[in-house]
Formats: C-alpha cells, structure tokens, sequence
C-alpha cells in the first residue's frame, strides 16, 4: 500500500499528473458528456448513428474539398492520386447525405463481412498453432459476422449500443480520474 495521501503513489515526483492537476474540471466535463452521449445513444440509437453520419459526412466532405483544392492549387503531392482520393471522399459525402438509410446498411454489411473474414483467419492460424482461445475467438468473430449479415437492422442497433456501453465506461473513468485529480490538486 502507499503511504501517499492521495491513492498517487510517488505522486510528488510525477509532474504530469500534478500539471493535469490543474485542469481536472476539463477531464470530469469529458466523462460526463460522454456518459450522457452513452445514456442518450442506448435510448436513442437511431438519432445517435444519424448524428454520426451527418459528422463522417461534413468531414469527408471537408477531406475531399481540400484535397481537390490541394490538386488545383500544386499544393502537396497531387496528381491523378489525388484527384480520385478527393473526389472519392466527395461522392462518400454525397452518399451519406442522400442515402443515409443505404449507406449505413452498406456499413453494416461491409462489418458483418470483414469480421467474418477476420474469424475465419483467427481460425485458420488457430488450427496451425492448436490454440482452443484463438479457435474460440475466430468462431466467434464469424458468428458475429453471419449475425449482422443475416440481421442488419438488429446488427446496426447492436453496434449503437456498443458504442454507448464504450462511451458510458470511458465516461465513468474519465470522471472518476478527473475527480482523483480534483483531489490531488487541492492537496498538492
């Protein structure tokens, strides 16, 4: 156990945690947005993926148009390369934005897929090495994927609600470590 006051073992000599100290509000604010961000997501998945979208479009958006600024103006390394890499981030922008309700079911898809080509690698390599946790886990991996290929909808509002548990947990940690440092700094 530590004979330090505040759970910080050797928490004088530790200077980051003393300078982050300073600012523990901003950690404590990060986790309960979060934390509220999850509860909302887990009520509302729907909104919440919408939201997402609109965000991976505007940023694509953004992506594109300067890229294709970037092959205008010489700027960068340009080229046909980076006509296509902009003009691609475009047209995913224009998807997401007139077909949100396809792109998304696209995007589950497309994961349902990957997992279960990733599964079957895991057990592959899991049969080559004779490991039973790795044969597990790609068995798994592949039923994951065969789940949301056969399921979209459900597999869509399944992967909401992961990305809520994700951002509740992380919340929690962040305020319980804002509030550690909220304790460090008023006795530090």
């Amino acid at each position: 156990m530590s004979d330090a006051p505040h759970g910080l073992p050797g928490h004088a000599q530790v200077t980051i945690l003393r300078g982050m100290a300073q600012h523990w509000w901003a950690f404590a604010l990060r986790g309960a947005a979060a934390i509220l961000f999850g509860i909302l997501t887990f009520l509302n998945p729907g909104i919440s993926l919408f939201v997402l979208l609109t965000f991976l479009a505007v940023w694509l958006a953004i992506d594109g148009g300067t890229t294709i600024w970037q092959a205008i103006s010489g700027k960068g390394p340009h080229g046909i390369w980076t006509w296509i890499d902009g003009l691609l981030s475009l047209a995913a922008a224009l998807a997401l934005l007139i077909a949100p309700g396809l792109s998304i079911f696209g995007f589950v898809l497309v994961a349902g897929g990957f997992a279960i080509a990733v599964g079957v690698m895991r057990l592959v390599l899991a049969f080559r090495t004779s490991d039973v946790l790795l044969g597990l886990w790609g068995a798994v991996t592949v039923l994951f994927g065969g789940m949301l290929l056969a399921q979209p909808g459900a597999g869509l509002i399944a992967l909401a609600w992961i990305i809520a548990l994700e951002a509740i947990l992380m919340g929690v940690l962040m305020l319980a470590f804002g509030l550690r440092l909220r304790r460090l700094n008023h006795h530090g």
